[in-house]
C-alpha cells in the first residue's frame, strides 16, 4: 500500500510497468477534466473510472481485496476515509473471480485521510475499504486507476 502527496506521485515509477502508464496518463491529463465514466489507457491492463460516491456514514467491518487489480485512488472533489486493512481474520463475501473482488474482515484497520491533494495505491490481496465519511462533504468524485500487477512483477521499494 501506498499513501502519499500527490507531489511525490513520481517517485513511485518502476514499481510496475502499468503504475508508471497510470502515472504519466495522470501528469498528461488534468485530473479535474473528466467526466463519469470509464477510459481505456492501455486496454484492461490499465484504464481509469470515474465515479462519484456517496460516502458511507455507518461503521463497516468489510474490507475488499483484489487479485489482479490495483487500486490508485485520487480524489478530484472532496474528502474521504479510507481504510487499509491487515490480519485477515475471515472471508465475509466470497471471492468473485469474474469482477476480481471479494470481501473480508480485518482483525486491525489503519484509517487514510484522502483529499485532492494525495492518493492512495492498493496492491492486489491488500484488503481496503474505500468511501468513509470523513465529517464533511457526503459525496467525492475520484478517479481509480487501475492496472493489473502480475505480484512477481513488482519491485518492492
Amino acid at each position: 500500500m501506498i499513501f502519499d502527496d500527490l507531489t511525490n506521485i513520481k517517485l513511485y515509477k518502476g514499481i510496475h510497468p502499468n503504475l508508471d502508464q497510470a502515472i504519466d496518463f495522470l501528469y498528461e491529463h488534468r485530473k479535474d477534466s473528466f467526466e463519469l465514466g470509464r477510459y481505456d489507457i492501455d486496454g484492461d491492463k490499465v484504464f481509469l473510472v470515474v465515479q462519484e460516491n456517496t460516502l458511507n456514514k455507518d461503521e463497516n467491518d468489510r474490507f475488499e481485496h483484489h487479485r489482479r487489480y490495483a487500486d490508485l485512488h485520487l480524489l478530484v472533489e472532496g474528502h474521504e476515509f479510507s481504510s487499509y486493512g491487515s490480519r485477515i481474520l475471515d472471508e465475509a463475501i466470497p471471492f468473485d473471480e469474474a469482477s476480481d473482488i471479494g470481501f473480508v474482515h480485518c482483525e486491525k484497520f489503519y484509517p487514510l485521510h484522502l483529499g485532492y491533494h494525495n492518493f492512495a495505491v492498493f496492491f492486489p490481496g491488500e484488503p481496503h475499504q474505500p468511501n468513509g465519511y470523513s465529517g464533511q462533504e457526503e459525496t467525492v468524485r475520484k478517479l481509480s486507476l487501475i492496472h493489473i500487477s502480475e505480484p512477481t512483477r513488482l519491485r518492492r521499494i
